[in-house]
């Protein structure tokens, strides 16, 4: 494994990173709940608080691998999908 220098921006993101965490697993009082928004915004501030630890974190500790881009396997069309092919060529072509 790289070694990681944890230099004060690297803790900083670290400990933000934490608090989303801890934010996120909070429960609410007793008798209450959560409304869509308050988790949604807990949600965000957690998929930035990765990104920005993500991004801050030196390119050489991420795997190669993990960048290679696979081939993507073509698939034969569904009926519904060539019907559909074969209408819109129909009106392309009128």
């Amino acid at each position: 494994m790289t070694n990681i220098p944890m230099t004060d921006r690297i803790k900083h993101l670290v400990n933000e990173l934490d608090e989303a965490v801890k934010t996120m697993r909070q429960e609410p009082e007793d008798g209450r709940t959560w409304s869509w928004e308050d988790e949604h915004v807990a949600g965000l501030n957690l998929a930035d608080a990765a990104e920005a630890l993500i991004l801050a974190l030196p390119a050489a500790i991420w795997p190669p691998s993990w960048f290679k881009e696979e081939p993507e396997q073509a698939r034969a069309l569904t009926p519904y999908e060539k019907q559909l092919v074969d209408e819109l060529l129909e009106q392309l072509g009128s």
